[in-house]
């Protein structure tokens, strides 16, 4: 018998992501995860969000992102109609196969609550490092779950992409709101806020 043959050192021991299709992945459902967490199976894991059945992990935050979103929380809990919202910073929303941890969302007390809200009147990402992400996978997210509209603030690119009336598993409209405009969350009655304003308190 011929001796073994030794595997080559760069030899692949495991499939990259690149070669596994998307079929071949197992999407956890919201009651999964609900079980694992409550199992304590994350208990040593970085910062997770369950995002369309995969666990991504959150970006950490920075600075302006912290400033932004209690910039922003102040002006929401001040200017939202208490008997009919409340204002959630990074609570989760339970989707179909997701549970994003939105910066923001402005909740209706009528919501359904499945296990976590299941939808919004408002959700707001503060993006300084997750501007991709925020502006790529997560609109269809929330489209789909009925939410009002959909605020991305870009920090660096000073303005708020503003998604509104979900129709379809989309948006709709998409907004640029530039520095210098004024802009008011329409489905929640709010006061305007002053893009300058908010990005003044980013950069503090």
């Amino acid at each position: 018998m011929s001796p073994a043959r030794a595997r080559a050192p760069d030899a692949p021991i495991i499939a990259s992501m690149s070669t596994v299709d998307a079929d071949e992945l197992h999407r956890l459902s919201t009651d999964e995860y609900h079980r694992l967490i409550e199992a304590g199976a994350f208990e040593d894991f970085p910062r997770i969000e369950l995002i369309d059945g995969l666990l991504l992990r959150m970006i950490p935050r920075t600075r302006e992102h912290e400033n932004a979103v209690a910039w922003l929380a102040q002006r929401l809990m001040f200017g939202v109609d208490q008997e009919r919202f409340e204002v959630r910073i990074a609570g989760s929303l339970t989707l179909e196969g997701s549970e994003p941890e939105p910066d923001l969302a402005v909740i209706p007390r009528a919501a359904p609550r499945p296990y976590h809200p299941a939808t919004a009147a408002l959700v707001v990402e503060v993006a300084v490092s997750s501007l991709k992400r925020d502006l790529q996978r997560t609109p269809a997210l929330y489209a789909r779950a009925a939410v009002g509209e959909y605020w991305v603030v870009d920090v660096e690119g000073r303005r708020i992409i503003v998604h509104r009336a979900p129709r379809g598993g989309s948006y709709t409209a998409v907004l640029d709101v530039r520095a210098g405009a004024r802009i008011a969350p329409a489905p929640a009655g709010l006061p305007e806020l002053d893009v300058d304003e908010l990005l003044r308190a980013a950069n503090v």
